[in-house]
């Protein structure tokens, strides 16, 4: 299982060696990028060097990619959609240069276009189009779906919104897709620990970790009400972390929240929250977390941030 910082995930941004330095900082062993945006920085430079501060971070700290999100729009027409399958076959070739093997889309919540079986069938379609693409390349899709209450009646259809569907759909794709799992949304969606419990290491691609607040009914939960992940609550996130462990899952774990929930607080804090929420659950189900570096290095040793960009 691999400790993984999603900036995105936390509701921060910022330049790339900015954020590579934070999941350095925070003992973070992979990292999500964003992958479109350095391939449009690699064919913007003559030199081709948008990749050298994770190119850096990978040789000194062997830091991985944990994955990447996609900027496919899955609810837009047939033309648009398949232009942007058309950009992928570049990223993605860019993705296997950098040592990508994850890749994350999410469902549409609700669309205008197609009632929900219709909509259900060009969906599958669709995303088994995206998973030969990156499948090619060696590279695995995750698909997530979004729960929150405040998307509901936007749109004429509604379509994913609760795990059980989100299950029927993703289970019915082909080998080159799995789960991207997403405590939140598989929270607020009406899922529980036995559906998890049910799935294969194989078939989850990643996991993000958040918690509905305390004071938030869950049955009424909107997106931006999202916190760091506490142990136990509406999802035992102790309990899930020592199950994907005995499973044999490998792949990235990364603390969620909205920066909208820590309003006023540093990108640095937001960070560390994430880091010790994630690290407190890892040792409550019995995993080895190493300790951060500036918990093992000498007091008096210099100490050599990559430089900004």
């Amino acid at each position: 299982m691999i400790k993984n910082f999603s900036p995105k995930s936390l509701g921060i941004n910022g330049r790339q060696s900015e954020l590579i330095e934070l999941a350095l900082t925070y003992g973070f062993k992979g990292m999500d990028v964003d992958m479109p945006e350095m391939l449009r920085r690699n064919l913007r430079s003559e030199t081709g060097d948008a990749s050298k501060y994770l190119d850096a971070a990978k040789k000194a700290f062997d830091i991985k990619i944990g994955g990447f999100a996609l900027d496919i729009d899955l609810d837009s027409d047939d033309d648009t959609f398949t232009s942007q399958v058309g950009t992928l076959h570049p990223l993605a070739d860019f993705a296997k240069e950098q040592g990508a093997e994850r890749a994350y889309i999410k469902l549409p919540a609700a669309t205008n276009r197609l009632p929900f079986q219709e909509f259900f069938e060009v969906q599958t379609s669709r995303l088994n189009q995206i998973a030969e693409v990156l499948a090619s390349r060696d590279i695995k899709l995750g698909v997530g779906f979004s729960a929150g209450k405040e998307l509901e009646g936007d749109k004429e259809f509604p379509f994913i919104r609760n795990v059980e569907g989100f299950i029927s759909l993703v289970k019915g794709l082909g080998h080159g897709a799995g789960f991207y799992v997403d405590t939140w949304d598989w929270i607020v969606g009406e899922g529980a620990m036995d559906q998890l419990s049910e799935l294969t290491a194989d078939q989850i691609v990643a996991v993000r970790l958040c918690s509905v607040p305390e004071d938030v009914d869950v049955a009424k939960a909107e997106s931006w009400q999202r916190i760091v992940p506490t142990a136990e609550g509406a999802l035992d996130h102790t309990k899930l972390i020592a199950h994907l462990a005995s499973i044999g899952f490998d792949g990235p774990v990364s603390p969620g929240a909205t920066g909208i929930s820590y309003k006023g607080q540093t990108r640095e804090s937001i960070v560390q929250l994430g880091q010790e929420a994630i690290d407190g659950i890892f040792t409550a189900a019995g995993l080895t977390v190493a300790p951060l570096p500036k918990d093992t290095i000498e007091e008096d040793a210099p100490y050599e941030p990559i430089s900004a960009e």
